[in-house]
């Protein structure tokens, strides 16, 4: 006769320690298998799943008082694995069988554990809880079957109580029903955990970075550690003894569920990662391949559930994806805060009769990092705004990826040209788009090249516009002293010089102030438009618009500030912020009415306060950025770092050094031979919390 269970409470109680015993957890992970013996755990989660399928429904029958005919249980039968050969490791799981069972009985928690990872000792993690879960099946199912035939069988029932076991088809105790149906959702639960562990170990192959914080082996245990507890639960139930009837069962079952619900997360984050991968790879292989536009913007922006469709927002309607064949198409690239500014400029081309009887398409591309209701809520907001096409909703994950890793989007709005054969012509053409308008089409790179190669171009009047600034090209006109200076965080040093100008205002004539305090973003952003379509047109840092452009910049971004003098459109002194100071501060040195003001400035400045230095350039990531330079002063390589910075440019940039602006820092040569650069170990890293551009700096 069987033996009593009365130590099962205790057994059960310290089942529960051990799921949350890291430390014990710890020391069986970590011992390392002496042997690994190869199997198949894919074809054995089959034996496992098909087994524990047919036992749970008569289960659920019983539970029901609905047992299935003698027919229906042949169809449950019939999809069983073909049994004509041997199946491999039988001995094996017949041994687990016992030591989940018998042994489980005879020995204590620790006991029993230890026996069973010893017996284990040879598999991987995942096939030491498959083999374990199989093992419960086997046990498992073999009762419940019996059950179906031992009402009307009295040789088993007798042979059944022998056993210490009652007949469990036919029980008509309540609680005890509760208590299989409990056990039975618990087992249920197992499966599922067993079947999202081999799947993550499936993936995680693909994903280390984001495996790696997932200790997989620790979740084997676990299932290894709730099929024991499974067994010993059904072992109670099943015992004529009335001593255990299901107790700690819905303790044990609800903490199995929350580690599993927490893993089942994890595992569906990856599988959305898997699929995406798989998606994102599909995407890039057509882009290679494509040969026409509409492959490619099928893959891009149709969902399965588009039906091939994208949105035509001045009809407010999904339409084929086949109307881009042909076509050459705009995609107009930003997150959903794309600006007025950018909006009311597209809408003035597109409404351009010659850009409506071209064969020109704009796809507006929304990006996103989340992907949410609110999103979604401003996205159908926003292109409510527009009148050409977008997606039907928020660009896919894939294909955000691809858009951020082949044409380089990093929130700033940018348009990428793809000709008919979906490839690209233009990486971005949103910089000359801000810069000439309508005068950009076809909105080529070549074309780029030809507007800045134009005689009489001028750096100031495309940087310095009435959009910015309110009747400021009536000034270029009049030919009157314009001061344009401004600060991300020398507000002081900017009130000091309106109060020099304010001073000395008798020897300047007609003149304007023009502070970019209040429109910071907006002149940036135009700023960093001419000199990426002037570095998309040519690499050349030292030709010398460039070279006005950078060194303005780099004030601005660098050193704290910059300050232009003009008369009219023409540039008579560009410089940094704290210089102009100075010079304004000595003005009773040098303002005289005998000679212009920008003149005597000029000429002070040069002589006094202006020194001689080697090159320094902040070049924002934008067009075409030379992989080395040589300082023109001095010959040597420059220097180099990468900096990151905030999309939304509220936040100045620290002095060039500053460890928490550097993700890698290269020493160049210091000799005018050109030499391969040192590699310095990584000095600093620390992102912002909002999104982030990166931005390479040359010294």
């Amino acid at each position: 006769m069987r033996p009593k269970m009365a130590g099962n409470n205790s057994f059960m109680t310290g089942l529960l320690a051990l799921l949350d015993n890291d430390k014990f957890m710890k020391d069986v992970t970590s011992k390392p298998c002496w042997g690994k013996e190869q199997v198949n755990v894919k074809y054995y989660l089959n034996l496992v799943e098909k087994i524990l399928n047919q036992a749970m429904a008569i289960v659920d029958d019983v539970a029901k008082n609905t047992q299935p005919k003698g027919d229906q249980c042949q169809s449950k039968s019939s999809t069983s694995l073909s049994l004509e050969t041997s199946i491999p490791l039988s001995s094996t799981i017949n041994e687990l069988c016992y030591q989940i069972t018998c042994k489980a009985r005879s020995n204590d928690v620790h006991q029993t554990m230890a026996s069973l990872f010893n017996m284990l000792s040879s598999f991987s993690w995942d096939a030491k809880a498959v083999l374990t879960l199989l093992a419960l099946s086997v046990y498992y199912a073999e009762y419940w079957r019996l059950a179906q035939i031992e009402e009307s069988d009295d040789l088993l029932s007798l042979t059944a109580m022998l056993k210490g076991s009652r007949a469990i088809g036919k029980s008509s105790n309540a609680e005890r029903i509760k208590a299989f149906m409990a056990l039975n959702n618990l087992i249920k639960v197992t499966l599922e955990f067993t079947k999202c562990a081999v799947e993550f170990m499936n993936y995680s192959k693909d994903f280390g970075e984001f495996s790696a914080s997932i200790d997989i082996s620790a979740r084997f245990y676990y299932i290894i550690v709730i099929v024991l507890g499974c067994s010993v639960q059904f072992s109670g139930l099943i015992s004529v003894s009335n001593e255990f009837l299901g107790k700690d069962l819905w303790t044990f079952s609800d903490r199995v569920t929350t580690k599993y619900e927490s893993f089942k997360k994890e595992v569906e984050n990856l599988r959305e990662k898997h699929t995406e991968q798989i998606s994102y790879e599909k995407i890039k292989q057509l882009s290679k391949h494509c040969t026409d536009i509409v492959e490619l913007m099928a893959a891009l922006f149709c969902t399965k559930n588009d039906f091939s469709t994208v949105y035509q927002c001045s009809k407010r309607t999904a339409v084929k994806v086949e109307k881009f064949k042909d076509k050459i198409v705009m995609l107009l690239i930003s997150d959903l805060n794309l600006s007025d500014e950018d909006r009311d400029t597209l809408t003035g081309i597109y409404s351009e009769s010659t850009f409506q009887s071209s064969n020109y398409k704009i796809m507006w591309v929304p990006i996103v990092e989340e992907h949410n209701e609110a999103m979604q809520k401003k996205f159908l907001d926003k292109r409510s705004e527009m009148r050409w096409y977008t997606s039907n909703s928020i660009v896919s994950k894939p294909a955000a990826k691809f858009i951020q890793k082949k044409w380089q989007f990093r929130q700033q709005t940018k348009v990428v040209v793809l000709n008919q054969q979906g490839k690209v012509v233009n990486m971005d053409a949103m910089a000359m788009i801000r810069l000439w308008g309508q005068k950009a089409f076809p909105f080529t790179e070549s074309k780029g090249r030809e507007l800045w190669n134009r005689q009489g171009i001028n750096w100031f009047k495309l940087a310095v516009n009435n959009m910015i600034f309110p009747d400021v090209e009536q000034s270029f006109e009049r030919e009157e002293l314009i001061f344009l200076y401004g600060s991300a965080e020398d507000s002081q040093t900017v009130q000091k010089i309106e109060k020099y100008l304010s001073e000395i205002k008798g020897y300047l004539g007609p003149y304007k102030a023009l502070n970019i305090s209040t429109k910071k973003e907006k002149f940036l952003t135009r700023l960093e438009s001419c000199l990426s379509s002037k570095m998309q047109a040519s690499s050349d840092v030292y030709d010398s618009l460039t070279q006005e452009l950078l060194e303005l910049y780099t004030s601005y971004k660098q050193c704290g500030g910059f300050a232009v003098i003009a008369k009219g459109s023409s540039v008579v002194v560009s410089t940094r912020l704290m210089d102009f100071e100075t010079v304004l501060s000595q003005h009773q040195k040098w303002v005289t009415q005998a000679q212009a003001f920008e003149a005597a400035f000029e000429k002070y400045y040069n002589e006094d306060v202006k020194k001689p230095h080697c090159h320094r350039f902040y070049i924002p990531n934008v067009g075409n950025k030379p992989e080395c330079i040589k300082c023109a002063k001095c010959s040597r390589y420059m220097k180099t770092a990468v900096a990151f910075e905030c999309c939304h440019g509220d936040q100045p940039m620290p002095s060039f050094g500053a460890p928490q602006i550097l993700e890698r820092l290269d020493w160049s040569s210091p000799v005018p031979e050109l030499r391969e650069p040192l590699p310095v170990p990584q000095i600093g890293k620390t992102l912002a919390a909002a999104p982030m551009r990166e931005t390479p700096v040359a010294i």
